[in-house]
């Protein structure tokens, strides 16, 4: 028996079978679970806070998410840097900023947290043209 989003999922480029039911797996097929995007990236990945003590300020990286779907959503983001060229940019122009390996593959996850939960609400496949049209109707913010 295969479930209904699996056809969602499995289109994800580079998912493969593996990551592919993980990442479904993960993320779950309820899709009222999650009001918006950010809420479904406050779950999965982790975010910077604010520590303070006396004239001290430092940002820090929050570990409460849901660790083995932030641990598939980064190795799926690495696996695509791997294939599309927006997405190796975009990985290459963080680590120009001077951010380590781990914040740039973090950063471009958060993208795709962004992208699967629009295919998930939509249950549409991914589609390389449908993307790069939201990309270039957004002015490319992303890339």
């Amino acid at each position: 028996m295969t479930h209904e989003d699996n056809a969602v999922f499995s289109s994800l480029p580079r998912a493969g079978k593996r990551l592919a039911p993980r990442l479904l797996a993960e993320i779950g097929d309820e899709q009222s679970r999650y009001a918006n995007a950010a809420s479904l990236q406050a779950l999965a990945l982790p975010s910077p806070v604010l520590f303070q003590s006396g004239n001290y300020t430092k940002a820090h990286r929050r570990l409460g998410c849901v660790k083995p779907l932030r641990n598939a959503l980064q190795q799926f983001a690495w696996q695509w840097t791997q294939q599309e060229g927006w997405a190796s940019d975009y990985y290459q122009r963080k680590r120009a900023e001077g951010k380590s390996h781990t914040v740039a593959v973090r950063a471009l996850a958060n993208v795709w947290v962004r992208i699967i939960f629009a295919m998930v609400n939509k249950h549409e496949r991914y589609e390389a043209a449908t993307f790069e049209a939201a990309q270039s109707l957004h002015g490319r913010r992303i890339a």
